[in-house]
């Protein structure tokens, strides 16, 4: 089995190794041709060999003068963003530096979280950033960066040469504005046209922009578009059992119960009503659209085990995570409540027995919790609770928590500081207790336990796309707007860091002595950035060492 795997991992390399290679070839031709180079198509790459293609033309660069016209209230709008980003250059610097000394105090499992392929938010390489709104973000994020650089170039009359796009496999991955770098930095022989305050405006615009839709697209998507989205009462499939009767029905983790036998199923005392050790006929809903199942088995009402603590009774009695309490020493546990009630008068020391739901009993030596530090009182197991559940041929059903889910989300942009360095990790961490891996929006099973209301009603189901679309704009630009404050050269950080740094050391040193300095402080930094992000790549790999 190990060497099949291999095998198709091997196949897959040498598949994409011949691709490249086949589209390299084809842009051989376009590498050193004039006439290409003069309609604006040049090649790059790594070794000679060419993999991205620019895309330049000059014919926007009309409009870019006329959007530069109102020249003092671009400056005003960059002047009052610069203390913004600084402040989030500070900000990031330290959120980074944290996560890497974490990472080297306790280097983390492997996992998706920290895979390299999850570092870039590449959408559709990234797994955890959707293709389509993922892409449309980038491209929204690129244009919004770039143009903003140009714009105040033409303020502070930096000629602006070209602009365009550049791909990769024919798929964008970056928009540039490509100012005059002798005019904006000088040569050694030639000094720039700008001072510095207006070189830092230049540089910071095209994060102050990003910001600034960032700020406007979650302030829609929190505000009137959250406000419009309610929830549904529905009962979900939150597990199926490998090789169940109820995968073999068809039944996936996900799809939400419309009707049980004809009956409107909307809460888990109705479904599981509606239940009977027969086959019963249930209809789901699942990716828009409603199908009919047969599900079989003996239903069980009880509470479902999300997680095993390590060393507990329960796992020393063998009890898997995903399975369903359904009876402690024969006493049925209808739901969460009665589990306490019955766990209340155990003791520890005291072996019950615990009933799952497929049938299968464990005996469990209860302890005390001494993680709570009581020595006495009720027995304990060591388990983590998801609530109360249905069990029924290897399928665990659920009240969708749509209520509670919304309402988490809703106190995200009121909990300051906390609640935003929280929305930078959203995607990827997702609503804890509701969504299993990150949050990609409003898509999947959220979409059938939420319905439009109020002003967007008439929109229906569209409603989650201007919702998936202002959560991506404005997290990508968020994103994008913090990675560009990191003072490492060649991002926009350490450009604004050197100019920043200049100024200061020229109040107490040399203008040659300050430069110097500048230089060994900018080089200082950029390493430490570098280093850094390579540690969060690497560092799951070593997990195995710890300080």
């Amino acid at each position: 089995m190990n060497f099949q795997l291999q095998l198709d991992f091997s196949d897959w390399l040498l598949i994409a190794a011949a691709l490249i290679g086949l589209y390299s070839i084809i842009l051989l031709p376009l590498r050193d041709s004039e006439k290409w180079r003069n309609r604006g198509i040049t090649v790059s790459g790594l070794y000679g060999i060419p993999l991205a293609v620019f895309l330049r033309t000059t014919k926007g660069l009309n409009l870019l003068d006329w959007l530069s016209r109102p020249k003092q209230f671009w400056r005003i709008v960059a002047s009052a963003g610069i203390p913004l980003v600084v402040l989030c250059m500070g900000y990031f610097l330290a959120l980074v530096l944290l996560m890497t000394y974490l990472m080297i105090q306790a280097p983390p499992q492997p996992s998706s979280y920290n895979a390299p392929r999850n570092i870039l938010l590449i959408p559709g390489l990234n797994e955890y950033v959707p293709f389509v709104w993922g892409w449309i973000a980038l491209f929204v994020t690129m244009v919004v960066h770039e143009f903003a650089h140009g714009i105040l170039s033409r303020v502070e009359g930096v000629r602006v040469k070209s602009m365009g796009i550049i791909t990769l496999f024919i798929a964008p991955i970056a928009a540039f504005v490509e100012p005059d770098e002798e005019e904006l930095f000088g040569t050694k022989d030639k000094p720039p046209l700008v001072s510095k305050a207006a070189r830092i405006r230049i540089l910071s615009a095209g994060v102050i922009a990003n910001f600034l839709v960032a700020f406007v697209a979650m302030a829609l998507f929190f505000g009137p578009v959250i406000g419009a989205i309610s929830p549904v009462d529905r009962v979900i499939v939150v597990d199926v059992q490998d090789g169940s009767p109820a995968q073999e029905a068809g039944l996936e983790s996900g799809m939400a119960i419309q009707d049980v036998n004809e009956n409107k199923t909307g809460s888990l005392d109705q479904f599981y009503s509606h239940l009977s050790s027969s086959p019963t006929m249930i209809r789901v809903l699942f990716n828009d659209r409603l199908e009919s199942l047969q599900l079989s088995g003996q239903p069980a009402r009880g509470i479902m085990v999300a997680s095993i603590f390590a060393g507990s009774p329960a796992e020393n009695a063998g009890i898997p995570a995903k399975s369903v309490i359904s009876k402690i020493d024969g006493m049925e546990i209808v739901n969460l409540e009665g589990f306490r009630n019955q766990m209340n008068t155990t003791r520890p020391g005291q072996i019950i027995a615990i009933t799952t739901g497929e049938g299968k009993t464990y005996q469990v030596n209860l302890t005390s919790n001494e993680a709570a530090g009581k020595q006495d009182g009720a027995g304990f197991i060591g388990i983590g609770i998801s609530g109360n559940v249905v069990y029924s041929g290897g399928a665990i059903f659920q009240e969708a928590p749509a209520k509670q889910f919304l309402q988490a989300l809703k106190t995200i942009p009121r909990s300051g500081m906390q609640g935003f360095t929280y929305m930078l990790s959203l995607p990827f961490a997702g609503i804890p207790g509701f969504t299993q891996k990150g949050f990609p929006g409003f898509s999947g099973w959220l979409t059938t336990v939420f319905e439009p209301s109020g002003w967007a009603e008439p929109l229906g189901g569209k409603l989650f796309w201007i919702a998936n679309l202002l959560l991506w704009i404005g997290w990508i630009n968020l994103y994008a707007g913090l990675f560009n404050c990191l003072p490492a050269v060649p991002l926009d950080g350490g450009h604004i860091f050197k100019d920043l740094v200049q100024t200061g050391f020229e109040r107490v040193v040399q203008p040659e002595e300050a430069e110097r300095l500048t230089r060994t402080a900018a080089a200082l930094f950029t390493w430490l950035v570098l280093t850094s992000l390579l540690i969060t790549i690497i560092a799951p790999f070593t997990h195995w060492i710890s300080i």
